[in-house]
């Protein structure tokens, strides 16, 4: 019996040491090698510096998260990172699920040429998507693509019916990451969090309905508007913008912006008149010390 197993372990061994097939097991530097030799690498710089040396910019295959909670400017941003890809000859597509399209154009850049949109959305249909995505591609180069928001993409009847929700957001997520790196597009999402207090800082948490949300995307950015220092019930126009997760690099920050003009600009943390908002607090007793 054990001369038998050893037989055909050896003949195994052998056909597959002539396999050929596209999937082979080969040296991790000649796969590197031709994948930098297929396609050269593009990185998008977003025209926010300080982002930029987080990031250190995004790349095709990427799945990026922005979220904040509702009112404090995810869909703006994205417009703003869209102006700015824009002035770098990069053509965009957009999936503007909630705003009408003279709203959503009000805050556009007036080079309508070099974004595109759907003529009409379809909501709930991943398989859509997708093809209209690699249409994009094929009559327009679109490599970046910002999808407004998460939740569209999802059928409420399978919702409803699912004994996971959970679940059902990872698969999405999954596929919207599939699809990034097999049509070699930049995917930004916005997704929402869950309720939380104004006051509170979001956390990766916080994202609504699904840890798959983080845990399946590339880049996580949380977004939050900042109050007056003077008065906590009046909002000021300084919002802070933290990467809670960056796979490709590991490095983790937040920066300061400003929105004037319609847009998002950085600015340096010194500028005054806000309040941050605070999560966590401990007290730690240190003597006679407070911490």
């Amino acid at each position: 019996m054990n001369t038998e197993q050893e037989l055909k372990r050896i003949q195994e061994q052998k056909r597959l040491a002539e396999y050929k097939g596209e999937d082979r097991v080969i040296p991790a530097k000649e796969l590197l090698d031709e994948v930098k030799s297929d396609i050269p690498a593009v990185t998008y710089n977003t025209g926010l510096s300080s982002l930029d040396d987080i990031t250190g910019g995004f790349i095709n295959g990427q799945l990026v998260i922005i979220s904040a909670a509702t009112g404090q400017g995810k869909t703006s941003f994205c417009q703003s990172l869209t102006e700015n890809f824009i002035k770098n000859n990069h053509h965009v597509l957009w999936f503007s699920y909630e705003l009408g399209i003279e709203e959503f154009m009000e805050k556009m850049p007036d080079q309508g040429n070099v974004f595109y949109l759907p003529r009409q959305l379809k909501q709930g249909s991943l398989a859509w998507l997708r093809e209209r995505v690699i249409e994009g591609i094929a009559k327009h180069n679109s490599r970046i693509i910002f999808i407004d928001h998460l939740h569209y993409l999802l059928e409420m009847q399978k919702m409803a019916e699912a004994k996971s929700v959970s679940l059902l957001i990872g698969n999405m997520l999954r596929n919207l990451k599939t699809l990034a790196r097999e049509q070699d597009v930049l995917i930004f999402l916005v997704s929402h969090i869950r309720k939380i207090n104004l006051t509170e800082v979001p956390q990766l948490e916080d994202l609504r309905d699904s840890s798959f949300v983080a845990q399946e995307s590339d880049i996580v950015m949380m977004m939050w508007r900042l109050r007056d220092q003077h008065n906590r019930e009046l909002w000021t126009d300084e919002t802070k913008l933290a990467v809670r997760k960056n796979r490709r690099k590991g490095k983790l920050g937040e920066i300061r912006m400003k929105y004037e003009d319609n847009r998002f600009v950085e600015v340096q943390p010194e500028w005054s008149g806000v309040q941050e908002p605070i999560k966590y607090k401990k007290e730690i007793n240190v003597g006679t010390m407070i911490l």
